[in-house]
């Protein structure tokens, strides 16, 4: 068992020291006990570039329920920090980080005309490319709906 201390976690780089010295599991639940979560998710929103490059590893310790607050942070964030979002986007359509749960969920959708505005501003070089395409896909089929 994993013994957890209830510290609150300040920065990013403190969340990837508890990372890499226990587990993303271990280290989300430092998250939430310390009540950072809601100040990490709103971070992600507003684009916080050290938070949104750390989605893998929230991902990773997330439960369900954390995991779906996770997904629409990356949404919402998706006109203010776009390039950023598809570094961290998991194209092989993952639950919490796949293109379509994050390009088609409804936070992306709600605010459809400024994440394709975002998205068109970026270069097509490389994954960042083929991420963008797909998730302005994902975006015009989630906003059909």
């Amino acid at each position: 068992m994993i013994a957890l201390v209830v510290a609150s976690i300040l920065s990013a780089s403190q969340f990837a020291a508890s990372v890499a010295a226990h587990s993303p599991r271990a280290a989300v639940q430092q998250l939430v006990a310390g009540g950072d979560w809601p100040r990490v998710m709103a971070g992600i929103r507003g684009g916080a570039a050290d938070w949104i490059a750390l989605a893998p590893e929230l991902a990773a310790g997330a439960d369900a329920a954390h995991g779906a607050e996770l997904t629409a942070a990356l949404a919402g964030a998706l006109p203010r920090a776009p390039a950023e979002v598809l570094a961290v986007v998991d194209v092989r359509r993952g639950p919490v980080l796949g293109v379509q749960a994050v390009c088609g969920a409804p936070a992306a959708v709600a605010a459809a005309a400024d994440v394709r505005e975002a998205l068109d501003l970026l270069p097509d070089v490389a994954a960042v490319g083929r991420t963008k395409a797909l998730c302005l896909k994902e975006l015009a089929q989630a906003a059909s709906r």
